[in-house]
């Protein structure tokens, strides 16, 4: 290892652990000694990630205060340095460290799930869609065993606190609701449309389509899946009903 890389290597054990041995590489005067000069770089790396998590999930941060949420990105920093070449994915694992820690307020790991995977939606690759034309194109006898490939931004969620409304009202800079826990779990779709993102709230039958052929099942079985909501003389139509809205919100991107 060269002096320099050694350097580079003690510098970012020094940033990242508290690892003194940079100190004895660093020249020290009276109005401002090593310790100091070595703060520089530790703190400015923290504030920076403490940033990236604010950039990433602003309600949340709004939600807490900037005094708790500081405190909440001092101890996601301490226990999941940075893993990315990229700032822009710190803080992937940040819903799950609040549903350890707040475990009592359900609603701020969800609502920073939520923001996240709506980033998420916002970032994920550009693929081409389908339009209602490629309906004409599958065959009669081929529907049973047609599979649907979805857009790479589509992602489905389940929230069962009302960190959708808090998620909203933050937003617009509108009064949030008391947080609360929900009567029952709400399933939700979020997807990039038109270079938007967009979510709406998903019924039981919807949710269990979706299950199915975003889990590699055929379109029979869609159908299948949705008879026991209902009659079996309606899925055909139910189910080529939720098809053609899945093509015009762009979510599918081949009929193979």
């Amino acid at each position: 290892m060269s002096a320099l890389a050694g350097l580079q290597h003690d510098l970012q054990r020094h940033v990242l652990d508290g690892d003194a041995a940079i100190a004895n590489a660093v020249k020290g005067t009276p109005a401002v000694p090593v310790a100091t000069r070595l703060s520089v770089y530790s703190n400015a790396y923290r504030a920076r990630l403490a940033e990236a998590l604010a950039a990433n999930m602003p309600n949340l941060r709004e939600l807490l205060g900037e005094e708790q949420f500081d405190v909440v990105a001092g101890r996601y920093i301490d226990a999941h340095p940075s893993r990315f070449a990229s700032i822009r994915w710190f803080g992937d694992r940040l819903p799950w460290e609040l549903d350890r820690s707040h475990a009592a307020q359900p609603w701020l790991a969800e609502l920073a799930r939520w923001e996240w995977t709506l980033a998420a939606s916002f970032d994920a690759e550009d693929t081409p869609t389908v339009g209602i034309e490629s309906l004409a194109a599958v065959a009669p006898g081929d529907w049973g065993d047609l599979c649907l490939q979805f857009h790479p931004s589509v992602q489905q969620l389940e929230l069962r606190s009302n960190a959708q409304a808090l998620f909203k009202a933050l937003s617009e800079e509108q009064p949030a609701p008391e947080p609360r826990i929900l009567e029952r779990p709400q399933p939700w779709l979020l997807w990039r449309q038109d270079l938007k993102t967009q979510y709406r709230s998903l019924e039981p039958a919807e949710t269990a389509a979706l299950t199915v052929v975003r889990g590699g099942g055929t379109f029979g079985e869609m159908c299948e899946a949705l008879c026991e909501w209902h009659e079996a003389d309606e899925v055909p139509l139910v189910a080529a009903g939720m098809l053609k809205r899945w093509i015009v919100e762009q979510l599918l991107t081949a009929l193979a």
